[in-house]
């Protein structure tokens, strides 16, 4: 059942963005043509759910800002989250409020809106700090030449839910990105 909706929601999030794609002609997020690269900065507000032992449990909200530089097919992004609210989650450290440094990269190919993501998230807490692996896949549909609309799933594996074996998270995020 988790992987089945995980699935159905990147597949979603695929065909939506090439659909508009197709529609907008080129809708590339990539470099401007004649210049070297391209500066954007994003801001996304994003809820998830962590899968641990057979259960669901909703992931607090979230608050991200991200600014990167980017090439034609790829950006360097220097991510800040910071959660707006505190859950206990399973008994675990993972929903407590936190401010989470999420350095990584995107490969955008210029052809399609959709884009793919990674990134080192350490996230700091009161009382513990996790690291781990974000992987996701987004889509930032330009809806003027320099803003977009950006929509994005997300999971990380961490150090706290030792890697995968104690559960997964799963995040969604929508917002607004400016290319400058």
């Amino acid at each position: 059942m988790k992987v089945t909706v995980l699935v159905s929601c990147l597949v979603s999030m695929m065909l939506v963005s090439v659909l508009a794609s197709a529609e907008e002609g080129s809708g590339s997020t990539g470099t401007k043509p004649g210049s070297g690269h391209e500066f954007s900065l994003t801001g996304t507000i994003g809820d998830g759910a962590y899968f641990i032992d057979d259960k669901v449990y909703r992931g607090p909200v979230s608050l991200e800002v991200v600014p990167s530089v980017g090439w034609t097919w790829f950006a360097a992004d220097f991510g800040v989250s910071t959660t707006l609210e505190s859950i206990k989650i399973a008994g675990s450290h993972v929903g407590n409020w936190n401010t989470t440094f999420r350095p990584g990269a995107r490969f955008t190919p210029p052809v399609t809106p959709l884009y793919l993501r990674a990134a080192v998230p350490l996230q700091v807490q009161r009382d513990n700090v996790d690291y781990g692996l974000m992987f996701g896949v987004g889509a930032d549909f330009k809806l003027l030449n320099t803003i977009g609309l950006v929509v994005e799933a997300d999971t990380t594996l961490s150090k706290d839910l030792e890697w995968g074996g104690k559960g997964v998270p799963v995040e969604f995020r929508a917002g607004l990105s400016f290319h400058f």
